[in-house]
């Protein structure tokens, strides 16, 4: 374990701060975790308010009393073991499909906001124009990779909300595409190509239609929908994550390690439920955890806790053997300022260094309940910039420039020289938003910052748009689908 020391204050004493791959657990922490959480699930048990759980748990001899589970250590191990390591979740256009694999990250569009933040601070409620531009986006930028429901459209009405948001999603984009619940499997398999039946009976679940995910209610509970939900889902084999999301000081225990261990209690128990209902379908773990503000009792993802949080959850999966769904880009401010920024950028080295592999919270404002567009291209903005930060050198003999600097000699200059004007491009990141000016070439320019500069680049993106090929024939098939179901 790497240490460095930090002077507080002075005359202080020093704070050790720690960095390298045992952080923030050690591998005693890890089994620590491990252990607290075996106790947990077989002495405290999860609650599953599902009578079809229940008779899927009692039919494979696990002890239930009422509507808790209790979980033997044998009956976890087995269940992790036929867990796939790695799968793929295919794309209508296959050049877009994802490795789902521990050290493979992919980033995607967020989900589920209910606000609109505006360009000048203002906010209203999402429409489906946004969930278009943000598909749009999603689409037009390599750096999303996967579709989510930015923001929940709230100018039809509620029974319709989904179905307007999928519709776009089919129409607009062509990546990895979303199921927010077993009531979207035809739908969905239907722009695959595919129907529900035809995706259970596969014999191999490595090659996923799609993905989603199982909702935990912290603390240690599944309700209904929720268990009939990932019933489908594994049945069908499609990829998903466990939604575990408690939140230290409220929802979980206050202390940091009490919140992991009941995240991994979380996560161990929606598993093994998935590999009951069908051994070996693909399912991932779930670290997205945050703590409290005692103050006001909100939910905040974007602290420093809600970092460490997500680093020991992805320890704690990566020592299972399993791949991580995550977020990137989360933030508790309620738009685009300096806070917004920094804990984006905090979130994304993050994650870049240590895992998750799947994180699909890009655009997204005060703890997932805001969104916006120039966030969204910000974003996008902090994930190039933190691969290229991340990037080893290659000090092969031509990049060393031994002979270059033999050539130039003290006193010269490179500017003009071969290897200059050969390597330049490659070796340089060129920003696209954040800007290298002096103050006045700044105020000549017309004294933009890099929030009004991301809005006019996710508007020259939207305007630019291209629509990926759809068979006119699927597509006539959508539309009727979503005639057939639309509430009036």
């Amino acid at each position: 374990m790497k240490r460095m020391l930090h002077n507080r204050e002075a005359n202080s004493e020093y704070l050790p701060v720690f960095t390298g791959p045992d952080f923030p657990l050690a591998r005693r922490g890890i089994a620590a975790i491990h252990d607290a959480s075996l106790e947990v699930l077989a002495n405290t048990g999860f609650r599953f308010v599902s009578e079809t759980a229940l008779q899927i748990f009692k039919a494979h001899g696990f002890r239930i009393e009422g509507q808790r589970v209790y979980f033997t250590e044998r009956q976890i191990r087995r269940a992790l073991a036929g867990i796939p390591k790695s799968f793929t979740i295919l794309a209508r256009n296959p050049k877009f499909n994802i490795l789902i694999k521990r050290g493979v990250s992919s980033f995607g569009l967020g989900r589920g906001a209910v606000n609109m933040i505006q360009a000048d601070g203002s906010i209203r409620r999402g429409t489906v124009e946004d969930v278009i531009a943000a598909s749009k986006l999603c689409q037009m930028m390599d750096e999303l990779e996967h579709w989510g429901p930015l923001v929940y459209p709230t100018d039809v009405e509620p029974d319709n909300v989904y179905l307007a948001a999928w519709q776009a999603m089919v129409k607009y984009v062509d990546k990895p595409y979303l199921y927010a619940s077993r009531h979207h499997i035809d739908f969905v398999a239907l722009a695959y190509g595919t129907t529900r039946e035809e995706m259970a009976r596969r014999p191999d679940f490595t090659r996923s239609y799609g993905q989603s995910t199982a909702v935990v209610q912290s603390p240690l509970s599944m309700f209904s929908e929720d268990c009939e939900d990932l019933i489908e889902y594994a049945r069908c084999g499609i990829a998903f994550n466990v939604a575990s999301m408690p939140v230290a000081g409220t929802t979980g225990p206050c202390t940091l390690s009490g919140l992991v261990v009941q995240q991994n209690c979380e996560n161990l128990a929606a598993m093994v439920f998935a590999q009951l209902v069908r051994p070996g379908c693909p399912v991932y773990y779930g670290a997205i955890g945050g703590r409290a503000d005692m103050k006001s009792l909100t939910p905040r993802f974007g602290s420093a806790e809600a970092r460490i949080i997500g680093r020991a959850g992805v320890q704690m999966a990566h020592s299972y053997g399993l791949a991580v769904r995550g977020g990137a880009g989360i933030t508790d401010a309620p738009v685009c300022d300096f806070q917004a920024g920094a804990q984006a950028m905090l979130h994304i080295l993050s994650v870049l260094e240590k895992g998750p592999e799947f994180m699909p919270s890009c655009g997204l404002l005060g703890s997932y309940v805001g969104a916006s567009l120039g966030k969204l291209v910000l974003d996008a903005e902090l994930i190039t910039q933190a691969k290229r930060f991340l990037t080893p050198m290659n000090p092969t003999r031509e990049r060393l420039a031994v002979d270059v600097i033999a050539e130039v000699g003290p006193g010269g200059h490179y500017i003009e020289h071969p290897h200059t004007l050969e390597n330049f491009r490659s070796e340089f990141f060129v920003d696209s938003i954040f800007q290298s000016l002096t103050y006045e070439q700044w105020g000549a320019s017309g004294r933009y910052d890099a929030v009004q500069l991301a809005r006019e680049k996710a508007q020259a993106l939207i305007e630019g748009y291209q629509r990926p090929p759809l068979d006119q024939g699927l597509e006539a098939e959508i539309d009727a689908f979503v005639e057939r179901h639309w509430v009036k």
